[in-house]
């Protein structure tokens, strides 16, 4: 047989490039993966050192009402306090919602505005617990004011795509669930949470969450 006649040899599909198992978007990774590094280094720093780094990174509300010292704790800890957190079962928590809300309110604002979203309702959660605890000495720490507000935005949108139908039966569904998130949030800062030793800043979580549906919008149509 001559090589103009042999059959040629089937072609083999190249192997295709796998998508990763958490395919997050640019912000919402970058978040996780900041949210990780400093729980690693507080987790790893000696005791003494990780207990100064949340007292002068936690947020204070005594330090803007003359209860303690301010100084420059008081002018980085509303941004820093976000990204430390109090144990496994927080971060655990904390980093999962992060990936699951934010990624989906990154996907329909884009990076920049979802970062400026995600900090101005955790600095909502901040200011929430500041007004109702104003000669609180205690360091607050978490993403939970942010991660709320995300989960508000998330609401919204479900809302706007008709996910929870049209008018007043959106009005309907919407209103029940913000009403259920909210007591949730205040009955667990009671009352605290099974496994959880450290009292829930739910302040925190009402402000970021308020913040989340009143801010969502108004960022998303920001030009940035």
């Amino acid at each position: 047989m001559t090589d103009e006649q042999q059959t040629p040899a089937p072609e083999v599909p190249l192997p295709q490039k796998s998508e990763p198992i958490l395919n997050l978007p640019p912000a919402t990774r970058a978040l996780v993966l900041a949210n990780l590094a400093v729980f690693l280094a507080e987790i790893l720093l000696p005791e003494k050192t990780s207990d100064r780094l949340v007292t002068f990174f936690g947020f204070v509300p005594a330090r803007y009402t003359g209860h303690a010292h301010a100084g420059l704790a008081a002018l980085v800890s509303p941004v820093t306090h976000m990204f430390l957190h109090g144990g496994w079962l927080h971060i655990g928590v904390n980093v999962t919602a992060l990936m699951a809300f934010g990624a989906g309110v990154e996907k329909v604002m884009g990076a920049k505005r979802m970062l400026l979203f995600y900090f101005l309702t955790g600095l909502a959660g901040a200011l929430l617990h500041a007004l109702v605890y104003p000669a609180s000495t205690i360091p607050m720490i978490g993403a939970s004011g942010a991660i709320s507000g995300l989960f508000g935005g998330v609401l919204i949108m479900m809302a706007d795509a008709g996910l929870m139908g049209g008018g007043k039966a959106r009005v309907k569904t919407l209103l029940p669930v913000i009403a259920l998130w909210l007591a949730a949030a205040v009955f667990f800062g009671y009352f605290g949470m099974p496994g959880v030793n450290s009292p829930i800043a739910w302040t925190a979580h009402v402000g970021g969450f308020i913040a989340g549906l009143l801010l969502f919008k108004p960022c998303l149509r920001l030009v940035i």
